[in-house]
């Protein structure tokens, strides 16, 4: 085989398994992103009571209503924060995975944080705290914990998919 041929063969190899990184890419990133959201779920801050948040007819939109008037739209319960943590894909990004909160779907209102039903709207409000209220920051904090396993949970799935391509395709390293 001359050089010009092997060459050739290494350059079809590599494209055979760019196909297989982009087959097992999400799944792989959905595996580290599992652990980090655990992580994140178990770091979440608990409230010791209920939360509402309230609706209210405006005459003025510029006029802030008073705390606690109108009628209560949502309660959220304390886990529902850790419990709307989520491995997350958009139809936008195909090939990428996000760890963050789950919105609830349609209009959010309704009993949260009970049995099934989530929503972590307020995710950020928390980490970064609000005018009225300080931040508790757990979400990077948790990703800090989380990045080694992470990190060492994908390298070892790449590690598996890169020894079975090898194997499937007869391929010797030097």
């Amino acid at each position: 085989m001359t050089i010009e041929q092997e060459i050739a063969a290494t350059v079809r190899t590599l494209y055979l398994f760019g196909d297989v990184v982009k087959k097992h890419r999400q799944r792989i990133a959905a595996l580290g992103g599992a652990h980090f959201a655990a992580t994140a779920e178990a770091s979440a801050p608990r409230s010791k009571r209920p939360h509402k948040r309230y609706g209210t007819a405006k005459v003025v939109k510029s006029i802030k209503a008073p705390k606690g008037s109108g009628t209560v739209v949502a309660t959220y319960y304390p886990g529902n924060l850790g419990a709307s943590i989520k491995v997350l894909t958009f139809r936008r990004a195909p090939s990428k995975v996000f760890v963050g909160a789950r919105l609830a779907k349609g209009k959010a209102s309704g009993t949260f944080g009970r049995g099934v039903r989530t929503d972590g709207y307020y995710l950020h409000m928390v980490e970064l705290g609000t005018r009225n209220a300080a931040a508790h920051p757990f979400f990077r904090a948790a990703w800090q914990r989380a990045q080694p396993r992470v990190l060492s949970i994908m390298a070892d799935q790449w590690r598996r998919v890169a020894q079975q391509f090898e194997q499937t395709h007869k391929i010797t390293t030097i």
